[in-house]
C-alpha cells in the first residue's frame, strides 16, 4: 500500500478510563448501544504509559475520555498525574458530574488536570433529566459549584471548567435561521452559574445534537434531519492527528466509535506506533482520501451532510 497514507506519529492521544457508564443517555451511542463495557485496568494503563513515554516528540495532548464515565476508574486521578509527570502539556477529561464527591474533587485539583468538561443538555433541568437519563440536574449543579469553591479555596487556576451543552433543532426545523448559527447557551444554565460566569470560572461549549454512526436512534424521541446543503468531503483529521486507546486497550479510529466498529489493533498486542501506521490504519486513510468509505465513516458527520437529532414535538411538550 502507497506510503503517502503513513503518518507521523498523532499529537492527540485520547484514553479511556472507563468505558462504561453511570447514565444511559438517549442521544448516545453508550446509551442506546448494548455491548461489552468495562474499566481500564492498570495493567492496561502502564502500557499506555509506556508506549506514551516513547512518543513524548509527538504527543501534546491527552483526552481522557472516550465514550464511558472516567470517574467510574478508582484509578483516574492517579492516571493524570501519570501522564502529566511524563510532561505532556494539556489533560483534558469530559464528564457527566454524577459521581464528583468532595473526595475526588480534591484529588482531581491536585492531579493536574488541566480542564474538565461537564454534559448538560437541553433547554430546561427536567428536558436535561430526559435527555441524559439517570442524570440529577440539581446534583451536577451541586458538585460543579462544589468544584470551584474547592479551586478558589486553594487558589488553583487548574482545571478550567466547562459546561458542554447539546441543544436540539426545532421541528420542524427552521434550518436556514438555525443550522448556520451556533447553539446558543440555554438560559437556564447561564442563570445556574452566573456566579461562576461573572468569576471567569465557567465556559460553555454548546453544539446542535447529531446522529453518531452506530448509534441505535429512539425514533419515540427524535426524528432525523440530514441538510443536504451541507459542505463535506473526503477529509478527515482523526486519523491524521489523533489516536483512541479503549478500555481494553482496543484502538479505535476517532471519537466518534464508541462502539468499536473499526477496531485497527490492540495495545497487549502491538505497540501504538506499530498500530498507528499498520496496514489497516493507511488503508483507513486510503479509503478516506478515496471516498470509498468503510461502513463506520460512511454514516459519520465528518464526511457525510450533518444529519441532526430533533426533538419531536410531543417530546418537548412533556418536558
Amino acid at each position: 500500500m502507497s506510503e503517502q497514507y503513513t503518518q507521523p506519529f498523532p499529537r492527540v492521544l485520547r484514553i479511556e478510563p472507563s468505558g462504561a457508564c453511570n447514565l444511559s443517555c438517549s442521544h448516545c451511542p453508550t446509551g442506546t448501544v448494548k455491548m461489552e463495557r468495562g474499566i481500564m485496568r492498570p495493567q492496561t494503563f502502564e502500557l499506555v504509559l509506556e508506549n506514551l513515554r516513547a512518543q513524548l516528540a509527538y504527543v501534546k495532548v491527552c483526552v481522557l475520555y472516550h465514550g464511558g464515565e472516567p470517574l467510574l476508574n478508582k484509578h483516574f486521578p492517579a492516571m493524570v498525574r501519570a501522564i502529566k509527570a511524563l510532561g505532556v502539556p494539556f489533560v483534558k477529561t469530559v464528564s457527566n458530574g454524577m459521581l464528583l464527591t468532595q473526595p475526588i474533587i480534591e484529588a482531581i485539583v491536585e492531579s493536574g488536570l488541566d480542564v474538565i468538561e461537564f454534559s448538560l443538555d437541553g433547554l430546561s433541568p427536567e428536558q436535561n433529566n430526559f435527555i441524559r437519563r439517570d442524570c440529577d440536574y440539581e446534583t451536577v449543579v451541586a458538585n460543579i459549584k462544589a468544584l470551584v469553591a474547592y479551586k478558589q479555596l486553594k487558589g488553583a487556576a487548574q482545571p478550567k471548567i466547562a459546561i458542554s451543552s447539546a441543544q436540539f433543532l426545532p421541528e420542524p426545523p427552521d434550518t436556514e435561521h438555525h443550522k448556520h448559527l451556533e447553539a446558543p447557551p440555554p438560559a437556564y444554565l447561564r442563570a445556574a452559574f452566573a456566579d461562576e460566569l461573572a468569576l471567569g470560572e465557567i465556559d460553555f461549549k454548546t453544539t446542535w445534537a447529531m446522529q453518531w454512526p452506530h448509534m441505535e436512534v429512539l425514533t419515540e424521541i427524535y426524528n432525523l434531519y440530514e441538510d443536504a446543503d451541507d459542505c463535506y468531503g473526503n477529509q478527515c483529521d482523526h486519523v491524521q492527528s489523533t489516536m483512541t486507546v479503549r478500555w481494553n486497550g482496543d484502538v479505535v479510529a476517532c471519537c466518534y466509535d464508541l462502539t468499536s466498529q473499526f477496531v485497527l489493533g490492540n495495545i497487549h498486542e502491538d505497540g501504538l506506533a506499530e498500530i498507528w501506521n499498520n496496514q489497516k490504519y493507511r488503508g483507513l486513510r486510503r479509503s478516506i482520501d478515496k471516498q470509498k468509505y468503510i461502513p463506520m465513516c460512511a454514516n459519520c458527520n465528518v464526511v457525510r451532510p450533518n444529519v441532526y437529532l430533533l426533538m419531536k414535538s410531543e417530546i418537548l411538550l412533556m418536558v
